[in-house]
């Protein structure tokens, strides 16, 4: 295996510069339903106006939640992705970090978010420690679901020595991060809302829903010291 073939996809050059397109054409379809579900999660939280997303990538959803009439940051550790991020959203507000020693003062931000970034973090319970350092109401996760055909099949991939862009990822379910979140904060937290989507188009064009098999899941926390 070379050099390069070692390296996470996030890190390298050429994959990188190709990412933002995968939204427009193979997953146009998940990027409009994962933002339907993404403002749901997002209306769980009365009075937001200033949010953070960990692990921006290409700042696609950071930008996105801009326009939504909120004041985004967006963090990312990877500089190439940064790079492409602001070719991408000019004037973005975008620094580079590691999402367990978050660069802000304690309540920064009325909600962190991480949209399809949290496999790929280590420590997640650190990860989630240091979000509720720096937000007031809570925070919103999105992920690609654990239990979902196509997690299944990259997994059943991996262990063939295939598919090498989630060879350094962690997959989760809801359960999975009931757990975390317990382990973390001693149950002060609460999940307020959560759903998957993104179903398979044999499902008769399900789009979201509590059954938890939907390509993405999404998760609202709310922090249990914050106030709307």
């Amino acid at each position: 295996m070379s050099k390069m073939q070692e390296k996470p996809w996030y890190l390298q050059e050429q994959t990188v510069k190709e990412y933002e397109a995968y939204y427009s054409t193979k997953y146009k379809r998940a990027d409009v339903l994962e933002k339907r579900l993404l403002k749901k999660l997002l209306n769980q939280f009365n009075g937001i106006e200033r949010l953070l997303e960990v692990g921006c990538g290409t700042g696609h959803f950071t930008k996105w939640m801009e326009s939504l009439g909120l004041e985004c940051y967006g963090l990312d550790m990877s500089s190439l992705m940064l790079k492409e991020a602001r070719k991408l959203w000019i004037g973005g507000r975008l620094l580079q970090g590691e999402s367990s020693h978050l660069p802000f003062r304690a309540k920064s931000f009325d909600v962190v978010t991480y949209v399809a970034c949290l496999e790929y973090m280590p420590g997640v319970a650190a990860v989630f420690a240091e979000a509720s350092r720096v937000a007031r109401k809570g925070i919103i996760i999105g992920l690609m679901n654990k239990w979902s055909p196509p997690t299944i099949r990259r997994i059943l991939q991996l262990r063939m020595g295939r598919n090498p862009y989630y060879r350094n990822a962690k997959f989760y379910s809801i359960s999975d991060i009931r757990r975390i979140l317990d382990e973390t904060f001693s149950k002060k937290c609460n999940v307020t809302y959560w759903s998957t989507t993104a179903f398979p188009r044999a499902f008769g064009g399900i789009e979201s829903s509590l059954f938890p098999f939907g390509s993405f899941l999404g998760i609202a926390v709310k922090l249990d010291d914050a106030h709307d």
